[in-house]
Parts: C-alpha cells; structure tokens; sequence
C-alpha cells in the first residue's frame, strides 16, 4: 500500500504518527513523509542555513524507516490555503498515488497546521478531477483520509488506535534527528549542541506523555490515535491503518 503522511513542519509526523508510519514500514507499505514548510523559523540563524538544517534533518529521520521524503520549502508560519497552494499537493498525491493520507485536524492549534489540513482536503479530491490541470495524470483511486493527533490531544476525539509499543524507540529515534529543535529556540544554531536526556527536554517528555496515555486507553503500552475523515469516496470497508 502506498502510504502519504503530510505534516506542516519538520518533527510533526514524528511526534504524531512517527510510530504508525514505522509499522506501515514494516508490513511493506511504500510511505512518503511530506513536510510543508522550510523550518526556517526556528531555530536562530541565516533563513537558509536553518531550512537546509531542517532538510537534513527530515530526511534523516525518513531514512530511519526507509520512507521518501517529500519536502515543499513553503514559507514557515504562512502557509495560506488556496488554490493556488493546491498545486503541489496535486501533484503530490498523483505521484505517490496514496491509498492512505494522513495529515493534521482541521481543529489544531497551528495555523499552519490547519492550513494544511484544509489544502489535503481540497486537494485530495482535485487530484482525481481530470479539469484540474497539472502534469500529472489524475489519481482516480479509493484514498482514505485519516487526521493525526492534535497538539497534545486538545480538542481530538480518537477513533482508531495503534499500538506503537514494538517501534516506540523507533519513533524517539526519528524525533533525535532533529536536534535543531531541541536547542533553546532563542538562541543561533550550534552544531556542537550536545542534545539533553530524554526527560530533560519538553520534545521528548510530550511524546512519552501523550503516547502512554493513549496507550493507557487502548491497554498497550504506547498508542498513536487517528480519526477518519468520513466524506464520498474517502469511507473504507477495510482497515487500512497498521
């Protein structure tokens, strides 16, 4: 199965469906990790000296799992939804010819998350739409949509549960690549950085947090949790998350 996780920014699909993405690896799903933005935000240092950083980081943490990386460069904290945005998610999704996205809710904290949300739902649907001009041909094929959990579970109401508790260091592996993000967002880039303990760093306690509890739910030890995106042509008969 072709597998297409879509995040707003470097470390967001590590931290909210890294260990999912890890399992669909492992069962032989073909997984692309699309981050949007270029992380020249965060943290200090010339703009494109930190996007660089950040590609490098995404793409080690893509390499861990054996997925593609799929890196759109757009402006970090502007991504605007529109149709002009949706081309290159279009063309995206016909290359990768997913039968399973996942992406942020439309209901989290970040406006570029949201953005993102909103541009995958269009853009899902305009893909398979032959009078939606692009150079790739349309992707008319059943694409299931699934929502990741939002920024620490606020708002989200979960669906389906995976347990991740097999790939769990998998998923803390892929979050230490980006050590960018674990330096003090006030301060220029070091490459010398030496990276804190896991529970020394709010990066990593989040993850062992919201991934216990969920875990706690499902009585597994670590869980990752989705919600589908019920419209036509986007509802299942199957279960298409690992």
């Amino acid at each position: 199965m072709n597998v297409l996780a879509i995040g707003a920014h470097g470390d967001d699909l590590e931290s909210f469906c890294g260990g999912t993405l890890a399992l669909c690896a492992q069962r032989g799903d073909a997984v692309t990790m699309c981050v949007v933005t270029d992380g020249r935000g965060r943290p200090k240092g010339d703009p494109d000296y930190i996007a660089a950083i950040r590609h490098k980081e995404a793409a080690a943490s893509a390499a861990l799992i054996g997925a593609e990386l799929a890196w759109l460069a757009m402006p970090d904290g502007a991504v605007v939804a529109d149709k002009n945005t949706c081309r290159p998610f279009v063309e995206l999704i016909r290359r990768v010819k997913p039968e399973l996205i996942i992406t942020h809710p439309p209901e989290d904290y970040h406006p570029d998350h949201t953005a993102v949300s909103r541009l995958v739902i269009e853009s899902v649907q305009l893909a398979r739409t032959a009078n939606f001009a692009a150079e790739l041909p349309p992707h008319r094929g059943a694409v299931a949509v699934y929502f990741m959990e939002s920024e620490r579970g606020i708002g989200f109401l979960p669906e389906e549960y995976v347990d991740i508790s097999a790939v769990f260091q998998v998923k803390l592996q892929m979050l230490r690549c980006h050590r960018s993000q674990f330096m003090p967002p006030t301060e220029p880039y070091d490459p010398s950085f030496v990276m804190p303990t896991d529970n020394q760093h709010p990066f990593m306690r989040y993850a062992y947090a919201m991934s216990s509890f969920r875990g706690f739910q499902a009585d597994v030890a670590y869980a990752e949790t989705f919600r589908a995106w019920r419209s036509a042509g986007r509802v299942l008969t199957k279960r298409v998350l690992p």
